[in-house]
């Protein structure tokens, strides 16, 4: 496996310090670029005339063929905790890591749980709670609160204990933190806090942080819809994931669509309109996100540009919106350019989101399918859901 990293380490490491433009400030090392354990004819790298897997006709088909080749590229302990923690957005609490030197698998949320260290791991505590430090380096989480709101799109138990530095911790703990640390009067990046706050405190929730501010929930959604979208993380599709996580939530916990929360889907709406509006010939989305157009050649850019708007637009759309041509275009490209690199190295926190956004549409479109769609899955949004 690390030999295989080696090899496309060097063709891709200078596409990638452009592409990651949510990723920490350094791009990820070759050790954490993902190939297919699988054994497939191409995953050597080395000999273009294999003849590749037959790709499948049929949006159903070419969804199942992706999601499944994500699935064949194996996480290990060695790789960094940013690559690790993506994973488990990717595909769930039951993925898995190996062990290199005794082969060993052992599920990869008991291993962060249980006090493992991993390359760019590093917890805090304090009388608040517990949280995961933002290392700002290629290893390690990239954003605040990112490790906990991803684990709660997989609704994280509240009592999952972590043992961190000899004592127990639960959940819970960190979403304490998450909620003290967090500001509305001065410059946070709270698209993940969202998220976090949303799910486990609800959508009317006030409480009062270290800086003895009285925060209402209304005001973080405020704050975000407030932020840049263009300039945000990944192009600001990690915003308006956090701004629809919530909408949906509040919807679903019978909140009304009044005030702020109107306001949310006329931001989807806008920003549906330019993903649209910028789509490529081939149907992938921007190169540039929202920002205009762009068609860079480079696949691992294509899957983490499409991959991150495919991702929200599953979670964001209403039923009808995510069978209009335009998308359904938009998640052919992209399953076609992650089945074209079906033998070749995909950077994780790229791959991973754009896997998550799949398996959320195809649950959302085809159903729960167990063999395609983990049991855990999470989405806010109830079905039958039409546009406000």
């Amino acid at each position: 496996m690390k030999r295989h990293r080696r090899l496309f380490g060097g063709l891709l490491g200078l596409a990638l310090a452009v592409v990651l433009s949510c990723a920490p400030i350094q791009p990820p090392s070759e050790d954490d670029l993902l190939v297919p354990s699988d054994g497939s004819p191409t995953s050597s790298g080395t000999d273009q005339s294999a003849e590749k897997p037959e790709i499948p006709s049929g949006l159903k088909a070419r969804l199942e063929a992706a999601i499944k080749n994500v699935r064949q590229r194996d996480l290990l302990t060695t790789n960094a905790f940013w690559t690790i923690f993506h994973g488990i957005l990717g595909l769930g609490p039951g993925v898995e890591l190996v062990d290199p030197a005794t082969k060993q698998r052992v599920n990869a949320l008991d291993y962060i749980t249980s006090g493992n260290s991993l390359r760019g791991l590093v917890f805090r505590t304090n009388i608040a709670g517990a949280e995961v430090v933002t290392t700002g380096d290629s290893l390690g989480q990239g954003h605040q609160d990112q490790f906990i709101a991803e684990m709660a799109q997989w609704n994280m138990p509240a009592d999952r204990k972590f043992l961190i530095q000899g004592r127990e911790f639960t959940f819970l703990d960190f979403v304490n933190l998450s909620q003290m640390k967090a500001r509305t009067t001065t410059n946070q990046e709270l698209s993940w806090t969202i998220i976090v706050v949303a799910q486990y405190r609800g959508t009317d929730v006030e409480w009062t942080n270290f800086h003895h501010e009285k925060i209402h929930f209304e005001d973080v959604v405020r704050y975000e819809l407030n932020q840049s979208v263009e300039n945000a993380a990944c192009g600001g599709t990690h915003r308006l994931f956090g701004l629809s996580w919530a909408y949906h939530l509040h919807l679903q916990r019978g909140g009304k669509n009044v005030g702020v929360w109107q306001e949310i889907p006329k931001k989807v709406a806008q920003y549906k309109e330019l993903a649209r509006r910028y789509q490529n010939a081939d149907g992938s989305l921007s190169t540039s996100f929202f920002r205009g157009p762009g068609n860079e050649d480079d696949k691992n850019r294509r899957i983490n540009t499409t991959g991150h708007m495919v991702e929200w637009a599953a979670l964001a759309f209403s039923d009808d919106e995510l069978r209009e041509p335009w998308l359904e275009n938009a998640v052919n490209a992209l399953c076609l350019d992650i089945l074209d690199l079906q033998g070749a190295a995909i950077d994780g926190g790229s791959m991973y989101h754009a896997v998550h956004g799949l398996i959320l549409y195809y649950a959302r479109v085809f159903g729960r399918n167990p063999e395609i769609v983990p049991p855990q899955l999470l989405c806010p949004v109830k079905p039958g859901w039409k546009k406000v």
